[in-house]
């Protein structure tokens, strides 16, 4: 019987063992002291880190790994020596080909007084594995969730994401004969893509398709030259998967392909082969009920199933054992309060509201707060909808725990409600977009400013909704620019926008950039600017009037200051024709009483042309009266016929029954006969001459000459020509005094500028219409009166002046014109009256002052230098109250009859003097006793 081995031989042999095993290990081993430092690491760690055992021996993780990893492992230690027992952790470390995903058992080793000395790891590399463990998250949270079309759909998306292929696809085989595939979903550059139909042969798709999976690692396009789908899109490398029916048909494939390298052969195959599960059984759907076990089984989301009425659990998924601390048997014998939080909103009642909602309202999404086994509590996204399996009506209930982004939630709440107070309350519109122009924030401000609600404007394209049709392919451009930085980004820009109601506005945009978690996001500021434009335009009109009122009154004055002047020449030179003419009737020669009516008329003729400045000016006073515009228009346009040719057509159209006007008669047959004159000359002798008045109330127009916005009830008299029209730079001035087109000779320039003034000395406005080559139209509004306001007959305003009644007496001329005084003194002689001139006022008053009582009559000049014809005329008021006195004036715009009266004078008279009615006003007060 052979001896038992020594202890301590016994102990050797098995550390040599223990020693054998922990070098022989493909998992990381290591064991480390209470401070950290590594005291054994085995050989798969010496070739991990690239150390020899020596070299690792004493250090820390601090000095193999970055500080916040470095944390995360001491942390896991230091539990493990905390509690005294075993535990597994997932650990992510940083090293030289990037980021790997560890599961590590660590334990504590204890020495002979039973005290943690030591913490021993192992470390099992588990990177792939999670990369499919993703990939299968993906499936549960994406693709189960989806039907019908939308499976494919989401399959191509999730394995571009998963795979990081450039693009995915997945197929069907139409025509097995023809070897023709349609696809079902193409996912290519981050997006779908529309759907194709292709032969096998010439593609990578033949090597898939009924047979097995074909992986291409690159020179895909040179291996393929004839696939355009390859060469199209510049793919170097493809792999493919096919798919087959349950009994067997081959019935399509799923592929990837990217313009980099697919080398992962194991990896490839292996997401392939899940995703391809879902779209083969989504292909048969048709024919028989999908298979959900294999993706049921393999979901990294917990998965529930449960009675459509009582809500008990009948099946649960691996991961949801997992997650909830339970084993399978466990699990289904639990309630839904037992795993709920046990607080209002989160208790078996609530939970029991939300799958009655889900089995009669439709699918429903919301988050969760659990409790595990252990007692912890976590957050999920759930997901609930009804689902045939198996053929019975179930829930199904998909949880993904939300634990983590719960808590960053809860760290941003804070800053983004500041965020939306701000953009709540903000007056300019704020508007945020992804990378690809949709909206993905809208504030109330826009909501007002354009019509829609947040909810229409989120996901939207900005151009699209904001930017008129017509604009939205020179904004895509534009906006193209903003997201490579162009020029125009952070600064202000006027754009048109549109509202939706479909009105159309200007707006100042500016658009700044900020990087977001799903890359570069940007802000538009912008803000409607019709008010401020209208503002803009307002005040150019308004401008544009104030320098059309100040040429106006500057040339105003120009003409009253002529008129006085020559007012005071015509009064001697019309005065002495008269004069001359009573003696040329006493003589036998008719060619001098010839002579001098030529005189006449030529002196008329001037005055005439003064009285028109002096009514541009507005310093002839008038006596308006209620006038029937039809009968005087009517009566008028008679002798208009008389003056022009034949060959000038005249059309009337004269509204009956019209209210009357306020106006001069002689004053609007003025208005008619330049408008009519200035039509003839147009039409160069030969055309249609149309003249209409009628009623109406214009709003918000424009005045032709004063610029001024006018609305009411007007009487309109049109005079329209068939003539060539007026060039718009004529246009601009025509209304100014002495501006013609005519020829030298043929025009004095003064005819559309007293019809400005007459039109204007009755609150009346002028509206033309003229395009060149289509003829001109002239509108004279004047307010229309009430319809009953009677209209008196014309007064004769012509009385043969008894020339034969002598008169007596002495009068006084005060007259700083030598001409007129001259005038004056021989005519009042000839009356048979005593005269005396003075051509300086205070000269006069002093005279006439002295002795008020020595004179019969006075007759003053209004406008003198120093001392005025009124002012004179009150000081000998003062003394004589009975004084008749008459003021005379070549140009006054501030006095009228009625004021001239109140001060106590008898009248006001204009130069050149009517003499028959000079000579009344002596008759009535200095006429001789016998006569």
């Amino acid at each position: 019987m052979s001896q038992p081995m020594p202890r301590a031989v016994v102990a050797s042999a098995v550390e040599h063992q223990l020693r054998q095993i922990v070098d022989g290990s493909s998992a990381v081993i290591y064991v480390k002291d209470l401070d950290g430092r590594l005291q054994l690491v085995n050989p798969a760690f010496e070739a991990l880190f690239g150390l020899s055992a020596d070299e690792a021996l004493g250090r820390t993780d601090y000095e193999l790994f970055p500080p916040e990893v470095a944390d995360a492992l001491r942390a896991n230690d230091l539990r493990v020596v905390e509690l005294g027992k075993a535990l597994e952790f997932e650990e992510q470390v940083q090293l030289g080909s990037g980021t790997r995903t560890y599961l590590s058992n660590k334990f504590p080793l204890f020495d002979s007084a039973g005290r943690v000395v030591a913490v021993c790891g192992m470390s099992t590399d588990i990177s792939a594995r999670k990369r499919l463990e993703e990939a299968l998250q993906h499936i549960a949270l994406g693709v189960s969730a989806a039907s019908g079309a939308a499976v494919f759909e989401e399959i191509a998306r999730y394995l571009a994401y998963s795979l990081n292929a450039d693009i995915t696809f997945v197929a069907r085989l139409q025509d097995p004969v023809r070897q023709c595939l349609d696809t079902l979903a193409v996912y290519a550059h981050g997006r779908l893509r529309e759907n194709i139909s292709y032969e096998l042969d010439g593609t990578p798709c033949e090597k898939v398709v009924g047979k097995g999976f074909h992986l291409i690692p690159e020179g895909a396009c040179e291996r393929f030259p004839e696939d355009r789908f390859l060469n199209e899109f510049g793919l170097d490398s493809y792999a493919g998967y096919p798919l087959f029916a349950s009994d067997g048909r081959p019935i399509g494939l799923i592929a990837a392909a990217s313009r980099g390298m697919l080398d992962d052969y194991g990896l490839t195959e292996a997401l392939l082969k899940v995703f391809s599960v879902r779209a083969a059984a989504e292909i048969e759907r048709s024919d028989a009920e999908v298979s959900y076990r294999e993706i049921f089984d393999s979901s990294e989301d917990a998965i529930f199933v449960q009675d459509l009425h009582s809500g008990v659990l009948v099946d649960v998924n691996p991961k949801a054992c997992q997650a909830y601390g339970y084993s399978y048997a466990e699990m289904l014998g639990l309630t839904i309060d037992d795993l709920s939080a046990g607080y209002r909103p989160y208790t078996g009642e609530d939970a029991a509201g939300w799958l009655a909602r889900a089995r009669d309202l439709g699918p429903q999404r919301f988050e969760w707060h659990r409790r595990n086994r252990d007692g912890s509590l976590h957050w999920d996204e759930v997901v609930l909808k009804r689902a045939t399996i198996g053929g019975v009506e179930r829930i199904l209930a998909i949880t993904r725990e939300i634990t983590q982004r719960k808590e960053a939630e809860q760290a941003l709440r804070a800053s983004e409600q500041q965020y939306r107070a701000i953009v709540s309350t903000a007056l300019d519109c704020i508007i945020s977009m992804d990378g690809e122009g949709r909206i993905q924030a809208f504030n109330p401000a826009a909501e007002h400013c354009f019509g829609y609600t947040r909810e229409q404007a989120i996901g939207r394209s900005l151009v699209e909704l904001i930017i008129p049709a017509r604009n939205q392919e020179a904004h895509q451009l534009g906006f193209q620019r903003y997201l490579h930085g162009g020029p125009f980004l952070g600064r202000r820009v006027e754009i048109e926008a549109c509202r939706a109601n479909g009105q159309e506005f200007p707006a100042e945009l500016a658009v700044t950039a900020v990087e977001g978690p799903q890359g570069p996001q940007f802000i538009g500021y912008l803000r409607d600017i019709t008010e401020l434009k209208e503002a803009e335009a307002q005040r150019a009109a308004l401008a544009q009037q104030l320098r059309q009122a100040q040429r106006m009154e500057a040339i105003g004055h120009l003409s009253g200051g002529i008129a006085h002047d020559f007012n005071n020449l015509l009064t001697g030179m019309l005065g002495y024709t008269v004069m001359a003419e009573e003696l040329a009737e006493q003589l036998p020669d008719e060619r001098l009483g010839h002579y001098l009516t030529r005189v006449q008329r030529a002196a008329e003729k001037a005055r005439d042309l003064i009285q028109q400045m002096l009514t541009f000016s507005r310093g002839s006073r008038v006596q308006p009266r209620a006038v029937n515009l039809s009968e005087r228009v009517g009566g008028f346009i008679r002798l208009v016929e008389s003056s022009l040719p034949a060959s000038v057509e005249i059309e009337t159209r004269l509204a009956p029954d019209l209210p009357p006007a306020l106006v001069d008669p002689v004053q609007l047959e003025q208005v008619l006969m330049n408008l009519c004159i200035n039509a003839r000359d147009a039409m160069s002798g030969v055309g249609r001459l149309r003249v209409t008045l009628q009623a109406q109330q214009p709003s918000q127009c424009r005045c032709a000459s004063c610029q001024q916005v006018f609305s009411g009830r007007y009487l309109v008299l049109s005079v329209s020509d068939s003539g060539p029209g007026i060039a718009a730079a004529v246009r601009e001035h025509m209304f100014e005094p002495f501006f013609t087109t005519k020829a030298s000779r043929q025009g004095s320039g003064m005819g559309l500028s007293l019809v400005h003034g007459i039109v204007h000395e009755y609150a009346g406005h002028i509206l033309v219409d003229s395009r060149e080559g289509m003829g001109s139209t002239f509108q004279v509004f004047l307010p229309a009166l009430a319809e009953d306001t009677p209209c008196p007959d014309n007064p004769a305003e012509q009385e043969a002046a008894a020339q034969s009644v002598r008169l007596q007496g002495r009068v006084a001329v005060v007259d700083d014109e030598g001409l007129v005084s001259e005038f004056m003194a021989d005519r009042l002689s000839g009356w048979g009256l005593q005269v005396r001139c003075f051509d300086d006022a205070e000269q006069a008053g002093g005279v006439l002052c002295a002795d008020p009582f020595a004179w019969d009559f006075v007759i003053l000049d209004q406008c003198m230098p120093r001392l005025t014809g009124l002012q004179l005329a009150r000081r000998l008021l003062a003394l004589r109250a009975d004084l008749p006195i008459v003021l005379y004036s070549g140009f006054s715009d501030q006095l009228s009859e009625a004021q001239v009266q109140a001060e106590g004078l008898k009248a006001m008279l204009r130069k050149p003097l009517d003499q028959a009615q000079l000579h009344r006003l002596l008759r009535r007060h200095l006429a001789r006793p016998e006569s």
